[in-house]
């Protein structure tokens, strides 16, 4: 007999009890072709430029993204996360990362080691307990959104149990950081505190995340620690804090010269001269995308308005 929060699940996600344990199994059904069988993700190498390392995405097949999905908007939402984690959560963006940080003497940026795969079956299931839910359908949410007994970067669902995993962990370091005049934000694996050069140093910032961090299973990746004083171009999550938000002057230029070869010479020729590996039609939304972005940090800006347009212009010909 099925368990009955089990059967709520099904009917809530409108997905059959037996096809979402398939999908929890990651089950192998019949053989499409020779030498291929059906699975539930795939792997997606994302290409980054020089001297950044790519990353490796493992996405789940249409059917399991769906249900993911479902579980995202249906269970997951109804969980609060901290208020110092600003990724991926509804009406937050990249601004409000960067927002507390603006004017501070000093600004240190740490970075999670593996963050996603860092995180375990037993902190996804850890998540989903909170649901109250009976321990088979807790176990099939936690199923449903691990892959190979980690938290796969590339499904709907990671994003979130990510920050709802490190709720805890935002809170008491935030609280410890309150108590020393630093201000702390996350922004998924990075982590920004600003304040007093003083106050940072003295308190140690790096050794009490590393600790707790350890505690968790996560590790820094000491290779991305930056301290950046106030006489430096201080980013947090590539917006400019140093006096109020804004864009650097390198992304306005990069912004301005690819608008003006994809309006001169056109989207294919821009796209031959950057040396990508991409159509048209998506490099014109990626442009714009970050155009769009551009205007989150500056919304008055009417240079970066009227590259909006133009680009916007250009996918509609």
């Amino acid at each position: 007999m099925i368990d009955a929060d089990v059967m709520k699940i099904s009917e809530t996600l409108d997905v059959p009890a037996n096809k979402l344990y398939m999908l929890s199994n990651n089950y192998t059904a019949r053989k499409k072709r020779r030498g291929s069988k059906y699975e539930n993700y795939h792997t997606v190498i994302i290409h980054h430029g020089r001297g950044h390392k790519n990353r490796k995405l493992s996405v789940p097949n249409a059917f399991l993204k769906m249900v993911q999905r479902g579980i995202l908007e249906q269970y997951l939402y109804q969980l609060e996360i901290s208020e110092y984690s600003t990724a991926y959560c509804k009406g937050k963006s990249l601004l409000d990362n960067a927002s507390p940080h603006v004017g501070k003497e000093c600004v240190l940026k740490l970075d999670i080691s593996h963050f996603f795969d860092s995180i375990d079956d037993d902190a996804v299931y850890l998540v989903m307990k909170r649901l109250g839910l009976s321990i088979p359908a807790t176990t099939l949410l936690t199923h449903l959104c691990i892959y190979k007994a980690r938290l796969p970067q590339g499904a709907p669902t990671s994003s979130y149990i990510a920050n709802l995993v490190m709720m805890q962990f935002d809170e008491r370091l935030g609280s410890w950081c309150s108590e020393r005049n630093i201000t702390y934000t996350r922004y998924c694996d990075d982590m920004t505190f600003s304040g007093n050069k003083a106050d940072i140093r003295s308190a140690n910032v790096v050794g009490k995340v590393r600790r707790m961090l350890y505690r968790m299973g996560l590790t820094l990746n000491d290779k991305k620690t930056v301290f950046i004083s106030s006489s430096q171009q201080q980013r947090v999550t590539g917006v400019v804090v140093n006096e109020k938000p804004t864009l650097s002057r390198s992304q306005k230029r990069s912004l301005r010269q690819e608008v003006y070869y994809c309006q001169k010479y056109g989207a294919a020729k821009s796209i031959n001269r950057r040396g990508l590996d991409i159509s048209p039609d998506k490099y014109l939304h990626s442009l714009l995308g970050r155009i769009a972005f551009a205007l989150q940090i500056e919304p008055e800006n009417a240079e970066i308005k009227e590259y909006f347009e133009t680009v916007k212009n250009l996918i509609n010909t």
